[in-house]
């Protein structure tokens, strides 16, 4: 049989390769127009709208947090000793300066009774050096050793008057006792708790807010606070006197405290709902919440551009419980679709049902 040469066998495989890739792309095309047919064919979206119109937003923020007290402590001895005398009843409003506690110093009287004799002694001494010294009947510098020997002395004996004082123990502020831990008889150290001492009035809110309101807060901002104890919902005024200037890494919430001056009776640690008041911002834009979709890189709304849908990112501020604050993205007059936000896809064509303005 005679060989075929082998530049028909090129020439055939290269037809083959033609013929299948025009049969592929014709087929391609024609799914391709099919398809496009039959989108074509898909009837428009029916949908409810919302017509973009700027508004006045008063921006009231929602909050929790706990009344705290200017000062409260747990009042601790200086030195360790024996309680000799217990001054205070619990529960008791007490004045700054009361002595609630007596420590034993009968050690330290005696070492203050010495060190006054010795002082004396060198006061004596030093007295007659300087009678001495006019003629020439000691040298200066036995005067001045004299001298520096009374300053010890008397350097030692504030030191005891010092410690003595530490064994008296008195109220740091004003403000309402807890409960006491000693007794009388008690041995204490500088460790032991003797009894707590919280200041009651004023008495502060602390409570925190999201980041993106940190140009809004600001010192002398009312706030309003309502506590579960009873009084309903009852709202008690106070107003914002510090701002924390960093922003906490794990929650991102700068933390204020506002000062309560009122009548009103609190304990410190309550659960708080705090209501903050930003002020009113005009010519904001807000759509409802349920129009925002969340992407990968942001949110979106989806627009009715000529009955046309269109993805539209934007960048969102502050939410109520039904709107929500537009940043950028949108402009007066848009029209964003509010339902069937699952079934519209890009350039769908929309039917607008409903305005849910």
């Amino acid at each position: 049989m005679k060989k075929v040469p082998n530049w028909i066998i090129v020439i055939v495989i290269i037809g083959l390769l033609i013929a299948s890739k025009f049969i592929f792309f014709n087929k391609k095309e024609g799914q391709e127009k099919a398809a496009g047919g039959k989108d074509k064919a898909k009837p428009p979206v029916s949908v409810n709208y919302y017509v973009v119109s700027p508004v006045t937003f008063s921006n009231n923020v929602y909050s929790t947090g706990q009344i705290g007290a200017l000062n409260q402590i747990d009042i601790l001895p200086e030195i360790g000793g024996k309680v000799t005398g217990v001054f205070f009843k619990e529960g008791e409003t007490v004045t700054k300066g009361s002595v609630l506690v007596k420590l034993n110093d009968a050690d330290l009287q005696a070492q203050l009774m010495k060190s006054k004799t010795q002082i004396g002694l060198s006061q004596q001494k030093l007295d007659r050096l300087k009678q001495l010294i006019t003629i020439k009947g000691v040298s200066e510098e036995e005067l001045d050793m004299q001298e520096n020997e009374l300053n010890s002395l008397k350097a030692d004996q504030a030191f005891i008057e010092a410690q003595i004082e530490k064994t008296t123990i008195r109220a740091p502020f004003a403000g309402v006792l807890g409960l006491k831990n000693v007794s009388e008889g008690s041995y204490v150290t500088t460790t032991t708790p003797i009894i707590s001492l919280v200041q009651m009035k004023p008495l502060y809110v602390e409570f925190s807010v999201p980041e993106k309101y940190d140009a809004s807060l600001k010192k002398g901002t009312p706030v309003n606070f309502s506590v579960d104890n009873g009084s309903g919902h009852k709202l008690f005024p106070a107003s914002i006197y510090a701002i924390e200037p960093r922003i906490d890494a794990a929650t991102k919430t700068i933390k204020a405290r506002a000062l309560y001056t009122g009548n009103e009776t609190f304990f410190p640690g309550s659960f708080v709902k705090v209501y903050i008041d930003l002020g009113e911002t005009p010519n904001t834009i807000m759509v409802p919440t349920q129009c925002i979709v969340p992407t990968l890189k942001g949110q979106k709304v989806i627009a009715s551009r000529n009955g046309v849908a269109e993805d539209v990112p934007v960048k969102i501020g502050v939410r109520t419980d039904e709107m929500i604050q537009v940043l950028d993205g949108l402009h007066p007059g848009d029209t964003v679709i509010t339902t069937g936000l699952l079934l519209v896809k890009k350039d769908s064509k929309l039917k607008l049902l409903k305005s849910d303005n």
